[in-house]
């Protein structure tokens, strides 16, 4: 297992992510997971995931957690897009309480207009790139 920092290890079996978000309400609901992921991203990427949509499948219920873990892998890597699956989960990772996807949109700052990703950014998100095979 390499590690992004001394806190947030890359497993490289099965490539991914994990983020470990502090949890201060009691009882979560969809949108506040959401958030948790955006914080993933945030740890994962330097800057605040922009435009792009959520979808986000409830699980189970969180109730007196301290700390989700959050999984992000990369499903889609476009021109300017990044599609990131993810699990959010306990902190030990044995119960599942959502999972789904998380579509970023890559703004110019100036025109505020689609821009391609740069080369760090690509480098990066591609090791995070799933490309497992079905299995019958």
């Amino acid at each position: 297992m390499t590690f992004a920092d001394d806190r947030h290890p890359i497993d490289d079996l099965n490539p991914k992510f994990v983020f470990f978000s502090p949890v201060r309400d009691a009882l979560l609901e969809a949108g506040q997971l959401a958030e948790h992921v955006d914080h993933a991203i945030i740890a994962l990427d330097g800057r605040a995931p922009e435009g792009g949509s959520v979808t986000l499948e409830p699980l189970n219920p969180v109730f007196a957690a301290e700390r989700l873990r959050i999984e992000l892998w990369v499903d889609e890597l476009g021109d300017y897009t990044c599609t990131y699956g993810f699990l959010c989960s306990s902190d030990d990772g044995r119960t599942p309480y959502a999972r789904g996807e998380r579509c970023v949109v890559n703004l110019d700052p100036a025109s505020h207009s689609p821009a391609a990703w740069d080369s760090a950014f690509r480098r990066a998100h591609a090791a995070l790139l799933k490309d497992l095979p079905a299995y019958a």
